[in-house]
């Protein structure tokens, strides 16, 4: 008897198993299949952007010494973020050191920006040497447009000034800046490339000691220097109504007076060769770039290259003039590494806008607007 009813009971089971499954299947078949997620792509950054001279200010971010690059970039973002406290960021110039990918920033600053449903910056990247701290792998530089007149007669750009140490670029510096009756006091911000960084903190009150209300950031350019040259560059606010726009004298001047209601900044234009053709279409892409602000690489003020070729650097020294850019402007350094592999040089401008565009005035080679004077 138990052997017929196990018997009996086994076919049952398996019967009431086999329902189930069927059951099973029908239901989860019915059910639709979760479609695949697609994650938005990054926001472009823009290439140029317009602020109000009067309102600008400068800040720079701390180096930090935990973490990896991804985590520094982070947290530098987020640092830039809450002390601007919803005050419009413009221009971001990122010095990045180490073996990180730099390329890297681009990405985070437009993933966060975009999170937090703020108007997205022009971006300058360029890996180098040494920010001076062993264990910091980034320095982000900003240009902020805020809410207040502080500066009210408008702004001088000071081109990089070249000496033999960094005291020596420094001096020069000071000596422009009394050139045009301003004091260390007027500095906003200061910018030294140096071949070696060999006492950081030294070196840094060097700088905060001439220039004590500035944002300074020391860069060192390359991680095996080829000389022991330095060069600073600086921003300062005018203490005194000057003529409007130009250059503050003339002769060699590296100094340029922005007294205009507005001031244009670049991204980063890379040049991908080293000849002349090349040097030719990273302006013409620049010039295609600062059509959308109603300015010409013309009236630049000053026009930084970061190069990796010294025939790309000679290139852009050849094809400046056929652009109109002034050559007291360009400021040249030799760095490590640019955003992108295949180029040999990277250049980025600060400029006045010059008015509505003239469809009639076009850069030779290039069908793009321009402006005409």
């Amino acid at each position: 008897m138990r052997r017929w009813l196990l018997g009996s009971a086994a076919p049952a089971a398996i019967l009431a198993m086999f329902s189930i499954a069927l059951f099973g299947a029908h239901k989860n078949k019915n059910k639709e299949e979760p479609k695949p997620q697609t994650l938005p792509l990054p926001k472009e950054l823009p290439m140029a952007l317009a602020a109000d001279t009067q309102n600008l200010t400068f800040r720079n971010t701390p180096l930090l010494s935990k973490g990896r690059l991804s985590a520094q970039i982070k947290n530098s973002l987020e640092y830039l973020i809450r002390e601007t406290r919803g005050e419009s960021i413009v221009k971001m110039r990122a010095f990045v050191s180490g073996a990180g990918d730099s390329r890297r920033v681009k990405a985070l600053v437009s993933e966060m920006f975009s999170e937090k449903k703020l108007s997205l910056p022009v971006l300058t990247i360029v890996q180098v040497g040494s920010v001076g701290n062993n264990a910091a792998g980034i320095a982000i530089e900003s240009v902020i447009s805020g809410k207040k007149a502080e500066n009210p007669n408008g702004l001088a750009f000071f081109a990089g000034e070249s000496g033999a140490s960094l005291e020596a670029a420094i001096a020069k510096l000071q000596t422009s800046i009394r050139a045009v009756s301003l004091g260390a006091q007027d500095v906003l911000r200061s910018t030294c490339f140096t071949a070696r960084i060999t006492d950081d903190q030294s070196m840094r009150n060097a700088m905060t000691t001439a220039f004590p209300n500035a944002a300074i950031n020391l860069v060192q350019g390359l991680r095996e220097p080829i000389d022991s040259e330095s060069t600073c560059e600086a921003v300062a606010r005018l203490n005194a109504p000057v003529p409007a726009g130009g250059h503050a004298h003339a002769g060699d001047s590296r100094i340029s007076f922005v007294t205009t209601p507005r001031v244009v900044f670049t991204g980063m234009q890379l040049s991908f060769g080293t000849f002349l053709d090349d040097a030719n279409s990273a302006l013409s892409r620049l010039q295609r770039d600062l059509a959308t602000v109603h300015a010409r690489i013309s009236d630049a003020v000053m026009l930084n290259a970061f190069s990796l070729s010294p025939a790309a650097t000679s290139a852009l020294r050849k094809t400046m003039p056929k652009f109109d850019v002034p050559p007291n402007t360009l400021t040249v350094e030799a760095v490590e590494g640019l955003p992108s592999l295949d180029a040999a040089l990277g250049m980025e401008a600060i400029l006045v806008p010059a008015g509505p565009l003239s469809s009639e005035a076009r850069t030779e080679g290039d069908a793009s607007p321009v402006n005409s004077r």
